[in-house]
């Protein structure tokens, strides 16, 4: 996003000198323009006067502009609000070298987004282990950085949407359309739930529409595992790179069903073709950095 002239400053408490602030506003987040900025170019009103070759004045739209038109991208991208502080920055992996190359697949997926063009990406693992984080991240990036346009959508919510806008005589395409079509489009817990045909129709609508698209990017994040035959450990196609680490990827985890088992061959083989399947692991992340800012309660007496 091009800076435009400003006397904002990066002293500002409130925006660091990023120009906008974050809020969480009745459980959505929000991005505002900071109070510090005003845009020296066009004092606010959005508009200067230029010249074209022939010395000709016309008026032409501020560079201040794009940062608003970023903000309002920002607020149509349906983020809740409780990941107000969810950033690359905020993220420490605990202990584990697959949890730490996530991270720098999700940096690099940002960084060279608008180089060429970018298969999607799947983060599994056990909850906790900061999948939704590195998601939320990338998105927020993407809309605040480069301009992207973008959703994010928990599945199960997204279902219960349906569900509601049937009384509400809405039709289901009404109510994923939005989502279809986005540039680029979290969908966060994905095969959470009974995964009932019904439910596994509507995430077949979404991804097979999004898998004809070429201009379309899908991140998920899931708690299950794939499934990886010996051979095919680490093996790279034309459209999916799987990353692998200290763990058997072939292993699901404890007590659970596949990724594979829930959604079925021919959604998984299109998941595999859309994205780069990304595996973490290790403790509870949530329950980690809560423990760490946590007042210790005092031990038993002896």
């Amino acid at each position: 996003m091009t800076r435009p002239r400003t006397t904002s400053e990066k002293s500002c408490k409130a925006c660091r000198g990023n120009h906008y602030v974050l809020d969480n506003r009745e459980g959505r987040l929000r991005a505002a323009v900071c109070e510090c900025f005003v845009c020296t170019a066009c004092g606010g009103r959005g508009h200067v006067f230029a010249e074209d070759e022939t010395g000709v004045s016309f008026l032409q739209e501020c560079e201040c502009a794009e940062l608003k038109k970023s903000l309002d991208r920002f607020n149509d991208a349906n983020l809740p609000g409780k990941y107000l502080e969810t950033q690359f920055d905020t993220y420490h992996p605990i202990g584990s070298q697959a949890n730490k190359l996530a991270l720098r697949i999700a940096r690099d997926f940002v960084k060279d987004f608008d180089k060429e063009p970018q298969c999607g990406l799947l983060f599994m693992g056990t909850p906790g282990v900061g999948k939704t984080h590195l998601a939320v991240s990338i998105l927020k990036a993407l809309l605040l950085e480069k301009g992207v346009h973008g959703k994010f959508i928990d599945f199960f919510q997204l279902l219960s949407d349906i569900r509601h806008g049937y009384s509400q005589d809405l039709s289901e395409q009404a109510i994923i359309n939005p989502f279809v079509h986005a540039p680029v489009l979290v969908i966060d817990e994905l095969a959470k739930g009974r995964n009932t045909e019904w439910e596994l129709t509507m995430l077949d609508q979404i991804i097979s529409n999004r898998y004809n698209a070429a201009d379309k990017v899908t991140i998920f994040t899931t708690n299950y595992t794939d499934e990886v035959s010996q051979p095919d450990r680490g093996k790279k196609t034309k459209d999916t790179r799987v990353e692998f680490s200290r763990s058997d990827a072939s292993q699901s985890w404890a007590g659970e069903e596949t990724l594979e088992e829930k959604v079925g061959d021919r959604i998984f083989s299109r998941l595999a073709e859309m994205c780069r399947f990304v595996k973490m692991e290790g403790e509870d992340y949530r329950r980690a950095m809560a423990g760490k800012s946590a007042p210790r309660s005092p031990g038993p007496g002896k």
